[in-house]
C-alpha cells in the first residue's frame, strides 16, 4: 500500500466536509461509544471502532470500551482503504490477503486477522471515516453482517448530523457564517 492509492479523488472536498462536523480530535461522547458497543455486540467482535480519516492520520472517535483519541498514520490504517468504497470492506483473513505487507495492525502487538468496515458517508456523499470490527482470528462475514455494520455506520452519520443541526440555530441567531 502506498499513499497515492489511499487518497480518494475528491480528497480536498472530503476533508472540508469532515471539518464541517467538528468531530475530529474531540473528547469522548457516550453515544459514539454506545454505537461502537452495538457493533461489537451485534457482530460478536472483540473490538469495534468508529474512526475518522484526516489528511495524514486515522483518528479513533470511539470504541466499545469508551476509549478514544488513538491515532495511526493513514498509510498503515485499513480504514484508509475502507473509505475508498461505498460498501462494506471485508478482509476475512488479513494474513492471506496481505501476506507480504508488514503492518502494525496485522503484525506485532495488534495481530489482527479479520477486518470489516462500513464507510461513514455524510449527507453530501463523502466517505469521512468508518465503523470497523476486528478480530485476532480469521472469520467469515455474511451479507447480513455487512448490512448490520452499514446500519451502525448510518447511525453514526445521523449523530453527526445532529451536531450540525444543534449548531445551526445558534449560528443563525448570531449571524455567524460557517
Amino acid at each position: 500500500m502506498t499513499d497515492t492509492n489511499l487518497i480518494p479523488f475528491n480528497e480536498e472536498e472530503r476533508i472540508e466536509n469532515l471539518k464541517k462536523y467538528k468531530i475530529l480530535y474531540t473528547k469522548s461522547e457516550p453515544i459514539f461509544d454506545q454505537l461502537a458497543a452495538i457493533a461489537a455486540t451485534t457482530l460478536n467482535a472483540p473490538l469495534a471502532m468508529i474512526n475518522f480519516v484526516d489528511r495524514a492520520k486515522v483518528w479513533t472517535k470511539a470504541n466499545q470500551n469508551g476509549d478514544s483519541g488513538m491515532e495511526h498514520d493513514r498509510q498503515v490504517s485499513l480504514c484508509s482503504l475502507a473509505i475508498l468504497n461505498d460498501k462494506v470492506t471485508v478482509f476475512e483473513d488479513l494474513e492471506k490477503e496481505f501476506p507480504r505487507v508488514v503492518n502494525p495492525m496485522t503484525a506485532g502487538e495488534y495481530g489482527f486477522r479479520f477486518y470489516a468496515a462500513a464507510p461513514i458517508i455524510t449527507n453530501e456523499g463523502f466517505n469521512v471515516g468508518s465503523v470497523c470490527v476486528v478480530d485476532k482470528t480469521s472469520r467469515s462475514f455474511s451479507e447480513e453482517d455487512q448490512r448490520k455494520l452499514e446500519r451502525v455506520a448510518n447511525m453514526v452519520t445521523n449523530e453527526m448530523n445532529k451536531r450540525v443541526t444543534k449548531r445551526s440555530p445558534l449560528i443563525k441567531k448570531l449571524g455567524v457564517l460557517v
